[in-house]
């Protein structure tokens, strides 16, 4: 694999603190942690024809979430899991 791109990003003093105790926790650098991160959102997500056939059925049985629901689900795991912030 050739030379990869640099990319800069600006985070405040505390995301960038708990970046690197997350990613060193996991043994590996921020960079690394970012770019598997990356990796991860940037993957399309299957279509439902796509899935084995007991999490298509399972599909059809969860009502639509609108974004702004997902959003606060998510909130709402981060902060049981982790606390408030």
């Amino acid at each position: 694999m050739g030379a990869m791109p640099i990319v800069t990003i600006q985070v405040d003093d505390e995301l960038l603190a708990r970046a690197r105790e997350l990613a060193a926790a996991r043994k590996m650098t921020v960079s690394e942690m970012l770019e598997r991160l990356l990796r991860v959102v940037a993957v399309p997500p299957l279509s439902r024809s796509e899935l084995p056939p007991l999490p298509r059925q399972a599909v059809g049985m969860l009502p639509t979430m609108t974004d702004e629901e997902m959003e606060q689900t998510l909130d709402e795991e981060r902060i049981r899991k982790y606390g408030n912030p």
